[in-house]
C-alpha cells in the first residue's frame, strides 16, 4: 500500500488549485463579446445594455426576420458624443451598415431585407465609449 505524505500530496494540491482557478476566470468573461455568443434580441422590444472601453468593449445581438421588409435597428446611447460604433451584419457576419455615435446619441440603421438571421454589433473602440444604451430591432413589412 502506498503511504501519502504532505510532501507527496503537495503537487496534487497545487494542480487542483490551478485547475479550479482556470475555471473561475471564465465566469468573469463578457457573455456577449463575440458573434458566436450573441444575445437574442426579439423584434419590436426595447432592451437595455451597457458598453465600456475598460471591461465590456463589444456587445453582439442576434435576431431573426421572418418576412421581407424594412429592417430598422434603433439605438439610443445615454451619453452623447462618446464615439461608440454600431454595425448591422448579415447571417455570415458581413457588414451591412455602420454608424459612429457622435454628438447625437441616437443611431438608426435601416436596410431592406429578406427573411434571414441578422446581428447587431455595438463596439467601444475608444476610451470615451462608456455608456448604457437602449436597442430595438423592428421590421415594417412591404
Amino acid at each position: 500500500m502506498l503511504k501519502w505524505s504532505r510532501s507527496r500530496a503537495l503537487p496534487y494540491w497545487i494542480l487542483a488549485v490551478a485547475l479550479v482557478g482556470c475555471g473561475g476566470a471564465e465566469s468573469d468573461e463578457d457573455p456577449d463579446d463575440r458573434r458566436d455568443k450573441a444575445k437574442p434580441l426579439p423584434l419590436n422590444k426595447v432592451f437595455t445594455d451597457s458598453i465600456s472601453s475598460s471591461d465590456d468593449r463589444s456587445d453582439w445581438k442576434i435576431f431573426f426576420v421572418e418576412t421581407p421588409g424594412l429592417l430598422t435597428v434603433t439605438i439610443h446611447f445615454d451619453r452623447a458624443d462618446v464615439g461608440c460604433e454600431v454595425f448591422m451584419k448579415d447571417k455570415y457576419g458581413a457588414e451591412m451598415a455602420k454608424e459612429v455615435q457622435s454628438a447625437n446619441p441616437y443611431i438608426e440603421l435601416v436596410r431592406r431585407v429578406e427573411p434571414a438571421r441578422f446581428f447587431v454589433h455595438v463596439a467601444a473602440p475608444r476610451e470615451t465609449c462608456s455608456t448604457q444604451y437602449s436597442i430595438e430591432a423592428r421590421v415594417d413589412q412591404d
